[in-house]
């Protein structure tokens, strides 16, 4: 065995503290293991005034790959002391969540990357205990991370025999695909549930799943032959599936298409021919209908206890938005599903689903969203809201299913980028079925509507901050997602409220920015910040839901972009000027994420927003105004 000296925490005495910040600007830019060294070598008290998401999480990443690298060389010492290290600072992040009510992405991520190592380990408790307490912890905010969570608990649960167990949990998401955002995960998803339910002694559940596999929408080819392969070996001839009377028809079609694919890519001479293309677009039509459209076999769901449910009645939760019951049958309605926010992509749906409901005077058009974002569409009567974290949907029941959890707007960014063209708006729009005359003369500007109540709190607001008569510039201090922040805000705000207020909007306590004419609003519901802000002269925001807020009040904004295109974001805006610095810098728009580091510094941070002149800014909000006047 190699030895690998480990060096000692280097103490306060023969170091200064680390700046929080500095470490924080360190950590977000994705170097985790100098901030591993750093955070190591901070003395461990002094460890819990290190509280930044960045900085934890980072020191996670970079501990799992110290531990790898000492496993690697058979340094049991050192690993197990590292082991001990990750554990109490993945503890201390959670506490620290605990203290503060947010539970960040990154929290869940680092829960799931420490199990999943523990997994390796052979320390299947332990990791179970840690899947467990981030669904605890509310990792359902995120429907990507839950996903990977459940089935990655309910294959450790399987691995120690609690088949039962395992089952329910799999059952519970394979009921609800459309929380699943990467369809990817499904044919995993029931392929390990329907092992589950034969181990379980639960055949004709086992079968079902086979075709449902089968049934949902996902491109992969190879998992698809997976599932034809099981079938084979479950019934032992091709005419036994054809012939039986437990498969549905519309089954026993999507068997024999998918049969002849796999057999026809067999032979040499028609494997790659278009033929065998031809055929292959058949398959996955015919998946996409029978996903989408009423066709086939009703999927199994839970039964309600008394035995019936209410079919979906227009109703109102008294704030002018219709919110809908279960369902038993409303196969001439439509659903659409969309498991996570964010707020401004809700905005840029709101254009198609108007169309949507003129196309469709006679239905109703069910939006199945997490009810945290009910308060956007009150007073919209284009659509009826539904829970889609209480009990499953029959989504199956519907005329149509429009799945956007799996957002049509991201595979089509995806596949264009750097070169895209369509805005999200016209992506949204044509997924929902918005075709031709339809499509070309849709109103695109994003609807919201305030009530009677918050104009009236506008109006007091004003008057309380004797705002009536002069310019107020309302601005967002930071978007959800930190590499479309612009980093410049304090200078900006500082020179906006030089001759102007400013109102300045953000979602979490705001520190700083103690000028003259500033006033922050970090207190208010959403709905109370939207209010003020439709009253403003104009608005600044970087790429966030306040750049389509002012698009539906029809107010002058001033946009700030990097990463993503701000000509294809503001496409349908007139009032609003994006701004970037693409003629300095060729690489604009790169269209990355969050998750995806800048090419130039291969760091986290948009360089390219960093090069936005304040001046400019300013200049830009003077002209608007100009022309408002």
């Amino acid at each position: 065995m190699q030895l690998i000296e480990k060096t000692p925490p280097i103490t306060a005495a023969n170091q200064p503290a680390v700046d929080i910040s500095q470490l924080e600007y360190i950590a977000f830019s994705g170097q985790h293991d100098l901030v591993h060294g750093i955070y190591r070598s901070i003395p461990r008290e002094d460890r819990r005034r290190y509280t930044s998401k960045y900085v934890l999480s980072e020191v996670i990443v970079g501990g799992v790959k110290k531990l790898r690298k000492f496993l690697a060389v058979s340094a049991e010492e050192a690993a197990n002391d590292e082991k001990s290290f990750i554990d109490q600072t993945l503890k201390q992040f959670i506490q620290s969540c605990r203290n503060g009510r947010i539970y960040p992405r990154e929290l869940f991520q680092s829960i799931l990357l420490w199990a999943d190592e523990l997994v390796k380990l052979s320390l299947l408790n332990e990791a179970v205990c840690y899947y467990e307490e981030a669904l605890q912890l509310g990792a359902g905010k995120y429907p990507d991370l839950q996903a990977r969570l459940l089935i990655d608990r309910a294959s450790v649960l399987n691995t120690l025999g609690e088949f039962p167990q395992a089952q329910t949990l799999l059952a519970s998401l394979a009921e609800r695909p459309y929380v699943i955002t990467d369809r990817n995960l499904i044919p995993e998803l029931m392929f390990n549930l329907g092992r589950e339910s034969l181990l379980k002694g639960d055949i004709e559940y086992y079968k079902e799943l086979l075709f449902r596999g089968l049934r949902h929408f996902y491109a992969n080819i190879d998992d698809r032959r997976m599932f034809v392969d099981q079938i084979c070996k479950t019934y032992r001839r091709f005419y036994r599936v054809v012939l039986s009377r437990s498969v549905s028809p519309a089954d026993k079609i999507l068997f024999v298409l998918h049969w002849m694919y796999f057999k026809m890519s067999g032979v040499r001479l028609l494997n790659g021919t278009r033929l065998t293309s031809l055929v292959r677009l058949v398959v996955l039509g015919y998946v996409y209908a029978v996903n989408y459209v009423r066709i086939g076999t009703a999927v199994r769901a839970p039964q309600p206890v008394n035995g019936s449910v209410s079919p979906f009645a227009r109703s109102s939760n008294g704030n002018g938005q219709r919110v809908a019951p279960r369902p038993r049958t409303i196969r001439n309605n439509i659903l659409l599903t969309r498991a996570m926010g964010g707020i401004g992509d809700l905005l840029m749906m709101t254009p198609g689903l108007h169309a949507l409901s003129r196309k469709y005077p006679r239905e109703e058009i069910h939006f199945a969203i997490p009810r945290r974002y009910f308060p956007l569409f009150e007073g919209n009567q284009d659509v009826t809201l539904v829970d889609i974290d209480d009990q499953p949907l029959r989504y199956d029941s519907y005329y149509k299913w429009l799945n956007f959890s799996d957002c049509p707007a991201t595979r089509v960014e995806t596949l264009t980028a750097p070169r895209v063209k369509r805005s999200r708006i016209d992506i949204f729009a044509r997924a929902m079925g918005i075709r031709f005359v339809r499509f070309w003369r849709m109103d695109r500007r994003p609807r919201y509507f305030v009530s009677d109540d918050e104009k009236v709190f506008a109006a007091w607001f004003w008057g309380a901050h004797e705002l009536e008569g002069k310019q107020v510039i309302g601005v967002q201090l930071h978007a959800e997602e930190v590499y479309r922040n612009y980093p410049h805000m304090e200078q900006l705000v500082r020179a906006l409220a030089h001759d102007k207020t400013v109102l300045l909007f953000d979602g979490e306590s705001i520190h700083g920015f103690e000028f003259p004419n500033v006033i922050k609003v970090d207190s208010l519901s959403m709905r109370k910040a939207f209010a003020l802000a439709g009253k403003c002269d104009a608005i600044v925001a970087p790429d966030s839901s306040f750049v389509h807020l002012a698009a539906a009040f029809d107010i002058p904004c001033v946009a700030l972009y990097g990463p993503i295109d701000g000509k294809v974001r503001t496409a349908h805006y007139p009032k609003c000027r994006y701004l970037d610095v693409r003629t300095k810098l060729g690489c604009i728009p790169c269209w990355r994420n969050d998750q995806i580091p800048c090419k130039l510094t291969n760091m986290r941070n948009s360089v390219c927003l960093q090069d936005i002149a304040v001046l400019d800014i300013v200049r830009n909000v003077n002209e608007l105004l100009i022309r408002k006047a």
